[in-house]
């Protein structure tokens, strides 16, 4: 209990301090007057499409992680999955970690759910954030070579972008890494988290348990992912698939332009894009400092403050506080719906044990 409302403080805290921030950036480097009346002309048809493409890049992401688990042989319900979808989007939104919440508890659910081994679900949105990865380094290529195309970028903006890239390849080549090397994760395991599991915990922590259970996920989870990288043709329909989400992700930010009436800079949507997921992917986005990074990276690449600042805030109604509401809805379902299936699934086993006929629910 004291350790859940510890990370509660640190959660509200860290959504006071972004606030916070973004509230004083608004009022002293962007004025209100300036973006209310960029946002009073915006053209509902337009902002409203931008709802929709938020739907469709929602529903293909889920059929993403539907085809990956079809690979790994998982028992598979698409309407579930998509709820869990929704359920790990609203994790994503509050939790200001290195993107990986939202991923992790959805793939939780589903083993508990479906009573899997969590080492095959898990392999399953590792997968789907590989992949993740690897598109946004191509799109973060695509933005800038357009970009260096359409327009001459000072050092210090051609040495930001540099930093970037760097940045993305590692990540990705981390995570790559990690998820093919069980000798690797081992390490981690044995030099890293059981010595900090043993100091925090104590002598609530059973090592020897820790360590059994432990090595059974990581075998599940190496198993899983080698299969999928020994069936290289099984992975040509979620990469499509992801894909096509991206797109569907990606025209959210085009139909905001559209809606105030402004130009549609395809190069600079694409940089803003692959730079917010690329800091999503090392936890640097939560509510304030994603907003300034999103503001600030539009005006540096020639769009006007109040135009960047309204693209940005009408942006974020969609793909954060819509995401939110969405979310939460969908993960309190999901997680009422597990402890349905868990009393029931201990009911059945009481009844069994006392070998009592067993009546089958509505």
């Amino acid at each position: 209990m004291a350790l859940k409302s510890l990370k509660s403080k640190k959660l509200i805290l860290f959504v006071a301090l972004g606030l916070t921030a973004f509230i004083l950036y608004l009022y002293y480097y962007v004025g209100t007057a300036n973006f209310v009346d960029e946002i009073r002309r915006a053209n509902l048809y337009y902002y409203t499409s931008a709802f929709a493409a938020f739907f469709f890049a929602a529903l293909f992401s889920a059929v993403t992680w539907h085809t990956l688990l079809e690979a790994l042989d998982v028992k598979r319900n698409f309407r579930r999955e998509l709820f869990l979808t929704w359920a790990g989007y609203f994790l994503d939104a509050i939790v200001p970690e290195p993107g990986w919440s939202g991923d992790i508890s959805k793939a939780y659910m589903l083993s508990k759910k479906n009573d899997e081994d969590p080492g095959k679900t898990v392999a399953s949105v590792v997968s789907q954030k590989i992949i993740g990865m690897a598109v946004t380094i191509v799109i973060l290529v695509i933005g800038f070579g357009l970009l260096s195309v359409n327009v001459k970028l000072p050092d210090q903006v051609l040495i930001f972008f540099g930093l970037l890239m760097a940045l993305s390849v590692t990540s990705f080549l981390v995570v790559f890494y990690m998820s093919r090397s069980s000798k690797a994760t081992k390490s981690v395991l044995n030099g890293l988290l059981i010595p900090l599991m043993s100091f925090f915990l104590r002598k609530r922590f059973n090592e020897a348990q820790f360590r059994e259970d432990a090595e059974h996920f990581l075998r599940i989870f190496h198993d899983g992912i080698r299969t999928l990288s020994e069936k290289k043709r099984v992975l040509v329909r979620p990469i499509a698939f992801y894909i096509v989400s991206v797109t569907f992700d990606i025209s959210i930010v085009f139909f905001v332009f559209a809606s105030l009436g402004y130009p549609i800079p395809v190069d600079r949507i694409l940089i803003v894009y692959a730079l917010t997921g690329t800091l999503a992917s090392i936890g640097v986005s939560f509510v304030g400092l994603t907003e300034i990074i999103m503001t600030t990276a539009y005006q540096v690449l020639s769009i006007p403050l109040a135009v960047s600042f309204s693209v940005t805030l009408l942006t974020r109604v969609v793909t954060l506080w819509f995401k939110l509401i969405a979310g939460y809805m969908t993960f309190q379902w999901a997680s009422i719906s597990i402890m349905i299936s868990k009393r029931r699934g201990e009911s059945i086993s009481r009844v069994d044990g006392n070998s009592a006929p067993v009546t089958s629910g509505p």
